[in-house]
């Protein structure tokens, strides 16, 4: 590597040094800040936040990346460069392009907006009232269109905010892998929930202490390093990357709710595992990175639906589970715990849905913020249009704002664009496991015995050792032989309903 990429390099960690303290300041809001440090934390934010972006707009950072690449034309001037240092370069000068475009003092007034947004959705939701939530959702929304103005003045505004977190994908792109599963599942969905489905529950109360100690034992088995990271509770399970070697997830535990405690912290800990297998050489830049959060989600979904959810994990946890919770699963088969963690049951909660309703909680999202920023939705009318949707999809309305409109923490922070993501991850994730098992021998053997690594080394080998070398089509064409497409969800979905359902489903 030459002298000049690691000077560049070495900047780029500097930086993102300065951006990892607003991860802990966000991660510390979550779970243990007092309840009225929010105006000093406001400040924080909105300090740190601008102190990274001047940071991106530096001599420093212009010379370094000058001296590797023409900053006018974006050519490169090194040579006997690998494939990889070139990529790192293009994604650099393209990252550094978009920062060049935001002013600093919009970014710091955008954070301070996020993190007073964030306190006040938060009392929103413990009241029950939007209104008090509403001007805030629309300060979000123009600041928002001011932020993509910025970056891409002649493109749609959600197009943009979408590029922010799936590099490549637009309204349209999106739309064409949605709309098979919308054809496919909300059908599929009407005439699962008119099919019994027998088995013997466990319903609780669960001692959530000892839920707790098997949450870490599982996370454990999947191969997330506690000397890298740590797992906390909060009301909404999430995962924040500070570096590889300081990852913090949370999980949320209720002694009537053991399947949601076990499959967040399972959830979590796919994103856990991404972010402590990418490369800390390369920390701070595109090789040191998750290419999307599409490709993000799918680790999760992969670990969630595809491992915690199938019959092979339930046959092998269920002795487990008669240790750590003597009485509470002594008359429940695997199959039991297999079809109740699978039940299809349409709710109002997207953190509480199954796996098939939860689809259509995205999809609603998506057309939700779709409308808002193409001008055919306000603010004041969306709890309306909301729940209009998920009568409409699920067949069920909301009973208040809190569990309806307000009940996802993404829109106070300013993440437009973001919940595509979701299905996106799920798409990949079927299509992913596909290769799984056909790579991995015996893998159902290997999931029900434990041996549950060689599916991280499958993942570190195949997606997190890659970073942003590729673009989230090229790196799916790459590892399965086919760009992302929605036939390997859809036909993992109609098998698995109708293995759990013992009927053939139209």
């Amino acid at each position: 590597m030459g002298d000049q990429i690691k000077t560049l390099i070495d900047v780029c960690q500097s930086m993102a040094t300065v951006a990892s303290i607003q991860s802990v300041l966000a991660w510390d809001q979550e779970t243990y800040m007092p309840l009225k440090s929010i105006a000093h934390r406001s400040k924080q934010n909105a300090w740190v936040a601008q102190s990274a972006h001047e940071f991106w707009l530096s001599d420093t950072f212009k010379n370094a990346l000058g001296a590797c690449v023409d900053i006018e034309s974006q050519e490169i001037l090194l040579n006997d460069l690998s494939f990889s240092q070139r990529r790192l370069l293009q994604e650099l000068w393209l990252d550094w392009k978009k920062k060049c475009r935001l002013p600093s003092k919009f970014v710091g007034d955008y954070s301070a907006c996020i993190a007073e947004a964030t306190h006040v959705w938060q009392q929103a939701k413990s009241a029950n009232d939007y209104n008090v939530f509403q001007p805030y959702l629309e300060k979000l929304i123009q600041m928002s269109r001011q932020k993509a103005d910025y970056l891409n003045p002649e493109s749609e505004v959600y197009d943009v905010l979408l590029d922010e977190f799936e590099p490549g994908m637009t309204i349209n792109s999106v739309s064409d892998l949605f709309v098979p599963i919308k054809q496919h599942c909300i059908p599929l969905l009407n005439q699962i929930q008119q099919l019994p489905l027998v088995y013997e529950p466990i319903n609780g109360p669960i001692d959530t202490q000892k839920q707790w100690a098997y949450s870490l034992e599982i996370l454990k088995k999947m191969g997330f390093d506690f000397d890298r990271g740590r797992q906390d509770r909060s009301s909404h399970p999430f995962t924040i990357d500070i570096h590889p070697s300081d990852v913090r997830l949370t999980t949320r535990l209720d002694e009537f709710l053991f399947f949601s405690g076990l499959t967040s912290t399972v959830h979590e800990g796919g994103h856990g595992l991404y972010e402590q297998g990418l490369d800390v050489d390369y920390y701070g830049t595109p090789l040191g990175q998750s290419v999307s959060l599409g490709i993000h989600e799918s680790q999760s979904r992969l670990w969630e639906n595809h491992v915690c959810k199938s019959l092979p994990f339930w046959e092998g946890q269920l002795p487990h589970l008669r240790t750590f919770f003597p009485g509470d699963f002594d008359l429940v088969t695997a199959e039991d715990l297999w079809r109740q963690v699978n039940q299809v049951k349409p709710g109002v909660i997207r953190v509480d849905a199954d796996e098939l309703s939860y689809l259509c909680h995205i999809i609603i999202r998506f057309e939700c913020e779709v409308a808002l920023f193409d001008g055919t939705l306000t603010t004041k009318e969306l709890p309306e249009f909301w729940n209009e949707r998920y009568k409409s999809y699920l067949g069920i309305t909301p009973r208040s704002c809190s569990e309806g409109v307000l009940q996802d923490i993404h829109w106070s922070s300013g993440l437009f664009g973001y919940f595509p993501t979701y299905v996106i991850g799920s798409i990949c994730a079927a299509q992913l496991m596909a290769s799984i098992e056909t790579s991995i021998q015996s893998i159902d053997v290997c999931i029900q015995r434990e041996h549950w690594i060689v599916i991280k080394e499958w993942l570190a080998e195949n997606i997190f050792k890659h970073g942003r070398t590729y673009l989230p089509n090229d790196l799916m064409k790459k590892v399965t032989g086919s760009e992302i497409s929605a036939h390997f969800l859809i036909d993992y979905l109609q098998k698995k309903y109708e293995s759990i359902y013992l009927t053939k489903l139209s």
